[in-house]
Parts: structure tokens; sequence; C-alpha cells
């Protein structure tokens, strides 16, 4: 009886032990798959996306849609500060913290990666609220010397809710590239159409 159970127990071990050398060898004879690294889609295959590809091209400083074109100057971004530029015919002004900001640069403030990034940035931050609509809301900001962006406000919007969301997109953007102005940095008015695309 004995050495019944020890044969029994022999041959579980011994087929246990060829069924591991198969699922081994088998998995050898198989090619190695690759892992593949997630990808960030492109622009183009975003589900929301922030601008059309045939508006991309004309994304400036100034830029405005054609149907804006009528209650937007061709400098609305430097409009929007109005009140606090009525005093001064120069390219700039002192704020009430003493910092001189300025209308046009030499070299404009920029979002750090290009205009690639800066879609890229809109598309994976922008969100749409219930009653959204088909519309841009236009926001003026200033960039600031260190790069950092503050008082933005909304030359032309669509309604509050959307309004909002252009705001926080703006407010909540990591620091530019600042503009630079006699070989330094400066605190620059910039504008932004936020495109809202359902």
């Amino acid at each position: 009886m004995r050495y019944i159970v020890l044969f029994v127990v022999f041959s579980l071990f011994f087929f246990t032990a060829c069924d591991k050398k198969k699922e081994q060898k088998e998995e050898k004879e198989q090619p190695k798959q690759e892992k593949v690294k997630p990808t960030v889609p492109d622009k183009k295959n975003r589900s929301v996306s922030w601008i059309d590809e045939s508006e991309s091209d004309k994304l400036t400083n100034t830029w405005v849609d054609e149907a804006d074109a009528g209650e937007l100057s061709s400098t609305w971004a430097e409009d929007a500060f109005k009140e606090e530029t009525d005093n001064s015919m120069s390219n700039s002004w002192v704020a009430e913290d003493g910092r001189t900001i300025y209308k046009k640069t030499e070299t404009p403030p920029s979002f750090v990666g290009g205009q690639e990034a800066l879609y890229l940035y809109f598309a994976d931050h922008i969100t749409y609220p219930d009653d959204v609509e088909r519309g841009n809301v236009y926001v003026a900001f200033i960039v600031g010397a260190d790069g950092k962006i503050r008082d933005a406000r909304v030359v032309k919007g669509v309604k509050e809710s959307m309004d909002k969301i252009a705001l926080d997109l703006i407010m909540n953007m990591p620091p530019w590239d600042p503009a630079e102005h006699n070989g330094k940095p400066v605190d620059c008015v910039y504008g932004l159409p936020v495109l809202f695309r359902p």
C-alpha cells in the first residue's frame, strides 16, 4: 500500500513538472510583445477640440473670428485694459503696484512649447457646461515678467458658465515664456480666444 501511495505522489509530481516545462517552452516560442507606451492623442483626434484645424493658422495675439470682427478691434487684448491706458499715450503704463505693463514688445510672450503645446493644454483641460453652445470667449490677461498669468478678464463672452470656464483655463495655465523688451523680461498684455466647439 505504501508503494502505491508513493507511486501516485511521484506520478503527480512528475506530470506537474512536465506540464510546467511545456508551458515555459510555449512561452519562449511565442514572440515577445513589446510594451507599448501610451501616447497622447493629437489635437485632431481629441473628442473635445479646442480649435478647428482650419482656424489654427489664424490664431495670434489679436486673432478675431470672422463672426466677431465687427465687435472686436484688431487690438482687442490691449483694448481690454483701456481704462488703465487712458492717461498714457505710450506703449506702456504703470500699474498700481508700480510695475510697468507693455502693450507691444520686441518679443511677445509665448506658451512654453509653442502653439501645439497650447492646443494640448486646452484640449486636456477644457470642460463643457450643460448649457454650452458654439462660440468664442475672448480673454485678455497679463503675462508677468516671471511668466505667471494674472488679471484675466473676459473681453467678449458667450454666457456666464462658458465665460467662467474660459477664465479658469487661462488663470490656471502654467507659466509662460515672458515678453522681452530692451533685452529684459517685462509684463505684457496678451489675449486668447477660447473656442467652444460642442
